[in-house]
């Protein structure tokens, strides 16, 4: 009952049917689903959550992020703001808190993503209708983002509701679910089930085609990159990448022939996040605030730059720990694959490469603050979590915490520094 609760919660996120169709028009389906869904898992929240909070390091540095977030405007005395962070972020690490705690079996967990498949395949047929008709569910128009310049020809790219309100954002989910599609295809039992796959895959991957998006070429790399790592070995693995790399390039969108860096507003933008950090270190320059410091109002096209800006030390730190945990506890899991049966290395793969391409689009991209990105570290960490326990793989896979969350630490500060680096090379080159 809670998994449906769940999965219905999560499919509500991508379709978002109170953002287009008229019956139903702004009713607060997120509010609702987030109560009823609380209400109904009050017992096991209570029974688990102390077992998870100390077992699962992430649901400490999830709260930790919110606190740090929460400063960035209680260390500047501005409570309205303090009371802003503490409800809008507090509603997605409530529902982050929830999928952590409330799932307790790995069926469970086939059900979220079944849930993200079924959203996949709703905004792909939406992406694919307006790409050809110039229509989308609910008389949703395309993005117009410039012309072509040899045929002058006006470049459209798709975009959905909500949080998918803008090609980027719309790819980036498109990109995630392909893995997940391919890992269905080979796990599932029934014909039935391959053909939801072979049809789900084909969809997502034409639909991010039409959404024209550079963030998503960038997405598909990072999926890619990550597919090849855990699943190949030897120079199969280097052929593979590297067709990959032949075919992206030449179906490209027309709007990534220009390069990934043409023109300098992102680096800019890249370069302004740093002076707000440098005029705000510790706090940050406050949650959302980066349009009020940034010329032109614009975000920062950087996830990771964005929260260092808004969150200071304090809110950046525990978000690079949030990601780099639960990508190394995936990862020491995978390495265990000889342990594992056929099927859960290759669920545990998928999952891998889906965030994988998601992380590789963030450092184009500002979505730090999505609904759907804790949706799928939740998902990956009560993945890794469950399955550790299945095969008593516990203590391989979480090891010394405390030296794992110094080395991530560590690696967070000297990311910053690679932001820099990376921001002069950009300036130079662009």
């Amino acid at each position: 009952m809670i998994a449906l609760l769940l999965g219905l919660y999560v499919i509500i996120l991508m379709i978002r049917p109170m953002d287009w169709w008229e019956p139903v028009y702004q009713w607060q389906f997120v509010n609702v689903g987030a109560i009823l869904t609380g209400l109904v898992g009050a017992p096991i929240l209570m029974r688990r959550f102390r077992t998870i909070w100390d077992r699962i390091p992430e649901l400490k540095i999830a709260i930790m992020f919110w606190f740090g977030l929460i400063l960035s405007f209680a260390s500047h005395l501005q409570f309205g703001g303090t009371l802003l962070v503490f409800q809008e972020f507090g509603k997605i690490v409530f529902f982050f808190v929830l999928l952590l705690v409330l799932i307790e079996k790995l069926k469970d967990v086939n059900t979220l993503l079944l849930s993200i498949q079924v959203g996949v395949i709703f905004l792909s047929i939406h992406t694919i209708v307006q790409h050809h008709t110039g229509v989308g569910f609910g008389g949703k128009l395309p993005l117009v983002r410039g012309f072509d310049l040899t045929t002058g020809a006006p470049i459209w790219q798709a975009k959905a509701f909500g949080t998918f309100d803008d090609p980027n954002d719309l790819c980036l989910m498109l990109v995630v679910g392909i893995p997940l599609f391919y890992v269905l295809f080979k796990t599932g039992v029934n014909p039935l089930q391959k053909l939801f796959a072979f049809v789900g895959g084909f969809l997502s991957i034409y639909g991010a085609w039409c959404t024209n998006s550079r963030g998503g070429v960038v997405a598909a790399f990072g999926m890619i990159g990550a597919f090849v790592l855990v699943r190949m070995r030897g120079a199969k693995r280097y052929l593979t990448a590297i067709f990959a790399f032949g075919v992206v390039t030449l179906l490209a969108p027309s709007r990534f022939g220009g390069g990934a860096f043409a023109g300098k507003d992102r680096s800019l933008l890249w370069g302004q996040g740093l002076e707000m950090f440098k005029s705000n270190p510790i706090f940050g320059v406050g949650y959302g605030m980066f349009t009020e410091h940034s010329d032109g109002h614009l975000v920062a096209h950087n996830s990771f730059v964005h929260t260092l800006a808004e969150g200071g030390l304090a809110g950046y730190l525990p978000f690079f720990l949030l990601l780099y945990l639960t990508m190394i506890h995936l990862r020491r899991l995978l390495n265990n694959k000889q342990i594992l049966s056929k099927r859960d290395n290759q669920i545990l793969s998928g999952v891998f490469a889906a965030l994988a391409g998601d992380f590789t689009a963030m450092y184009f991209i500002s979505r730090q603050y999505q609904h759907i990105l804790y949706a799928l570290l939740a998902i990956a960490i009560v993945l890794t979590h469950l399955t550790s326990i299945k095969y008593d793989l516990q203590s391989q896979v979480y090891g010394p915490v405390k030296k794992d969350i110094r080395t991530g630490l560590l690696i967070g500060l000297g990311s910053i520094i690679v932001l820099w680096i990376t921001i002069r090379a950009v300036n130079m080159i662009s």
